[in-house]
């Protein structure tokens, strides 16, 4: 079961990469004109936090105790409807007067 958002940016740093946003089962991801971008991939459980941001949003991912990092995805007039699948599908919930979701069982500091 796979759901396209249409073209979007997804930015890590100094990856910069651009394709189709595509929410799978467990990841979020892009797909390229020969396929998927391996380097886009964000599992789904390990979301501990996203940031609404100006035509997109910020996703903390924090994969082992240790090792986290924050991507940066844009996109067009889908990228809301992303934003809520992801929070609805990972049950996060909004800071108060902000615009941003968390997972409770995460301490983020």
């Amino acid at each position: 079961m796979l759901f396209s958002y249409g073209d979007g940016v997804y930015i890590e740093g100094e990856k910069n990469l651009k394709g189709e946003i595509i929410l799978g089962e467990h990841k979020l991801y892009l797909k390229g004109p020969q396929g998927d971008l391996a380097a886009t991939y964000i599992p789904l459980e390990k979301i501990v936090k996203i940031q609404k941001k100006v035509g997109g949003f910020a996703v903390f991912v924090r994969t082992t105790l240790t090792v986290s990092y924050t991507a940066v995805l844009k996109g067009g007039k889908h990228i809301n409807s992303l934003l809520k699948d992801l929070v609805q599908r990972r049950g996060l919930k909004k800071r108060f007067l902000r615009r941003e979701w968390v997972d409770i069982n995460e301490i983020i500091k």
